[in-house]
């Protein structure tokens, strides 16, 4: 897996590349969405997950945190079917602002 920041103006896109496969990808992740709010907390950040059809637990929880409690900005683009349609079945679109693409 590898990850990829761009600052694009006043958002900044992290596309994860490859499958999320263990519990450091997961940190990983975590990590990479951090030290953006670290640097700038009003940032809008997106998350652009390309390969994936799975996402661990604990960064589903963080992105949910994130977004409704923290009350940061963050949308996930999804460009699996599966990963898209299992997080639809978990009524967790809308938590986790995610889109298709």
């Amino acid at each position: 897996m590898e990850i990829v920041t761009r600052v694009n103006g006043g958002s900044v896109d992290i596309t994860v590349i490859g499958t999320i496969k263990s519990i450091s990808d997961g940190q990983s992740i975590k990590d990479s969405i951090k030290k953006v709010f670290e640097n700038d907390n009003q940032a809008v950040v997106n998350l652009h997950i390309k390969d994936s059809f799975i996402i661990t637990s604990s960064v589903i929880g963080f992105l949910i945190k994130l977004i409704k409690i923290d009350k940061r900005t963050l949308f996930v683009h999804i460009k699996s079917a599966e990963l898209y349609s299992m997080l639809e079945d978990m009524s967790l679109l809308d938590s986790m602002n995610v889109r298709k693409g």
